[in-house]
């Protein structure tokens, strides 16, 4: 039997390699039929449906496995009426039948590696690497004061160093809500396929107020929403034309 890593070793027999091809194309098509989508069937989503796909979703990888994201599913009728007009009452909201809110988060570092370290004693795995990363590299980078003046003197003083060996930047408060909000695009995106691997659709939004969004999920000032999410199945009308790509050599290129 084949397991889930043996698929991908070069040493496998050519009809297990006939089967990563099959799931390599699966993936690929799966990834060719995901559209932001602008008119949904009432058809609800199941829960199971939902489930397996924010399982797919926290696996998505994050900077030094923070998992900066946090999935806030709006069912209550009177919140998801205030997040439609949060969301500037946008049509394509009156027919999605899930809404789900993605938020950044900045402020769940310290918790989250906490939880790593512990995780990884808990299963005999700590190595003093380990415990020197996300136990100090971590604080050093993340940590902030209420006015940002640390983040820019750490900012400066990675900055200086670069001039002469490489060096990562020490984060800014600026440069920390734009690693929180990658991160959570990463869980973003990898939620909409799993969507679209199992049949729903998805339409992300950015137009939206920002400052009625966190008041509405009760957020505090380290966590900001990234995007909201409209879900469901299609219609036939859903899609307004044929996808439209800039040319290929604008956004690859090799050096």
């Amino acid at each position: 039997m084949v397991t889930r890593l043996d698929l991908w070793d070069s040493s496998i027999p050519s009809t297990c390699e006939d089967r990563v091809n099959d799931i390599a194309a699966t993936f690929h098509q799966i990834a060719d039929a995901r559209r932001s989508i602008r008119e949904f069937l009432p058809d609800p989503v199941p829960d199971e449906v939902l489930d397996r796909c924010l399982e797919s979703a926290l696996k998505a990888p994050s900077s030094s496995n923070l998992q900066h994201w946090e999935f806030v599913i709006l069912r209550n009728p009177d919140v998801r009426q205030k997040a439609d007009r949060v969301c500037l009452d946008q049509k394509l909201l009156k027919s999605a039948p899930l809404l789900v809110a993605l938020v950044a988060h900045t402020d769940t570092w310290r918790r989250n590696s906490r939880y790593i370290l512990e995780s990884l004693d808990s299963r005999g795995l700590l190595r003093p690497s380990q415990k020197r990363y996300w136990g100090k590299l971590i604080p050093l980078v993340y940590l902030q004061d209420p006015l940002g003046l640390l983040g820019l003197a750490k900012h400066a003083l990675s900055r200086g160093i670069s001039l002469f060996r490489p060096m990562p930047s020490m984060q800014s408060k600026a440069a920390g809500k734009i690693t929180a909000h990658k991160s959570t695009a990463l869980a973003a995106a990898t939620f909409m396929l799993a969507l679209r691997a199992e049949g729903y659709d998805s339409c992300p939004i950015e137009g939206f107020d920002p400052w009625r969004a966190s008041k509405l999920l009760g957020l505090k000032g380290g966590a900001e929403v990234c995007m909201f999410l409209a879900i469901g199945k299609r219609t036939d009308q859903a899609i307004w034309w044929d996808r439209i790509l800039v040319p290929k050599e604008w956004a690859v290129r090799e050096m």
